[in-house]
């Protein structure tokens, strides 16, 4: 991964791909925080990191898990020059990078349902973001939710429903919430795991 870090920053230096420049703050923030989403992935699925920017998390999950078929997604084209650059770059196998609009791609047969999680970190709500992502999923997957200390999820779960689930762009998924804190810098993260619930979709 510190290859891929040292390409994201030089980078950087010309194609706006990361707000974060300190190295410990790479390493933790983009790195350590990409990787919490695995656990919450099953072996050799199919993922969509959906507004992928410089590769997080998906360019981190595909190094630490070799088995995961995945691809990321940016509708900003130098972006998607970068990530590219840095698959050949890293050598990295089963990822490929895709620029354009999700609300577009999610239109395309080759992309609709066909994956098993949909992970993001870019999404300011959870509405939002099932929206979008729920049509690239497939059946039995789940979206992950990757949130900051101050996460919209914390107003929107306010409406959950006794037997855990919840109510959003239509549908109704099962919810999991998985809090934890960087190390070192011991900022608060969350991982939210949203699973569409058989026969969930109102009025169908």
């Amino acid at each position: 991964m510190g290859r891929h870090a040292l390409e994201l920053l030089q980078w950087n230096r010309v194609t706006n791909l990361t707000t974060i420049t300190d190295p410990l703050d790479v390493a933790i923030k983009h790195y350590v925080d990409a990787l919490a989403a695995a656990p919450w992935i099953g072996d050799g699925l199919r993922v969509l990191d959906a507004g992928s920017g410089g590769g997080f998390p998906g360019i981190p999950l595909n190094i630490a898990r070799p088995d995961l078929a995945v691809t990321l997604v940016d509708s900003v084209r130098k972006k998607i020059s970068f990530l590219k650059h840095a698959i050949r770059s890293l050598g990295l196998k089963g990822i490929e990078a895709v620029h354009g609009r999700l609300e577009d791609l999610c239109l395309q047969p080759e992309y609709q349902r066909k994956y098993d999680r949909v992970v993001c970190r870019a999404f300011s709500s959870l509405e939002d973001f099932a929206q979008i992502a729920l049509p690239f999923l497939s059946q039995g997957g789940s979206l992950l939710a990757m949130k900051g200390p101050q996460a919209d999820h914390d107003h929107e779960t306010v409406n959950l429903r006794d037997d855990g689930t919840i109510l959003l762009s239509g549908t109704s998924f099962s919810i999991h919430i998985h809090r934890y804190r960087l190390p070192v810098l011991n900022a608060q993260r969350s991982v939210v795991i949203l699973t569409p619930r058989r026969g969930g979709e109102v009025g169908g």
